[in-house]
């Protein structure tokens, strides 16, 4: 739900994603039939988002520090993005 920005010049700082500030408790969240969806969709996009970005960290990977740290963080955003989206399922259950 985090997830790690790196500039040229800059310290490493972790940010919440923008989903993450409307929807830090799913369960507390939904309340109506649009908020599920809003939530299914923020859920949907942050996996498809991370799945995205590991793909790409797997095949540029070259064994330079850069690349090795490229890929953890890209591991590390797909568990998070993993993690959320069975929390937002487990709320959409247990309102079901």
């Amino acid at each position: 739900m985090t997830t790690t920005l790196e500039h040229a010049g800059y310290n490493k700082m972790t940010v919440l994603y923008p989903e993450d500030h409307e929807l830090l408790s799913p369960g507390q969240s939904v309340k109506d039939p649009q908020t599920a969806a809003k939530l299914r969709l923020q859920a949907s996009l942050w996996l498809s988002r991370a799945q995205r970005e590991y793909h790409d960290a797997i095949f540029l990977r070259d064994g330079t520090e850069d690349s090795l740290d490229r890929y953890a963080s890209a591991r590390a955003e797909l568990d998070s993005a993993e993690a959320w989206a069975l929390r937002v399922s487990t709320a959409l259950i247990q309102r079901g």
